[in-house]
């Protein structure tokens, strides 16, 4: 599309940004499931702390493992988690 990078969608309603992600899940090829990503982390972190002690490690091999099961990866939305700073009048 040729766009500039960082260039992000605008919806004007959640119903349609909440369609667009599945039709990306969908050709992408990976599913929702925080509550099975969660397990999968926790799982490997607990294993791979016996041998590593590093915590980026640590996160790098829970980060591979959920995306090796197809999961997508929760990603963040400040503009709806931070709370803006108000601009003096």
């Amino acid at each position: 599309m040729e766009l500039p990078e960082g260039t992000l969608p605008v919806y004007r309603a959640e119903r349609t940004a909440k369609h667009h992600r599945g039709l990306v899940r969908k050709q992408a090829g990976v599913t929702y499931d925080q509550a099975k990503a969660r397990g999968i982390v926790e799982q490997s972190i607990r294993k791979e702390a016996a041998a590593k002690n590093r915590p980026a490690d640590l996160i790098n091999i829970a980060l591979e493992k959920v995306v090796e099961a197809g999961l997508e990866l929760r990603g963040s939305r400040p503009s709806t988690r931070w709370p803006r700073k108000s601009v003096p009048r």
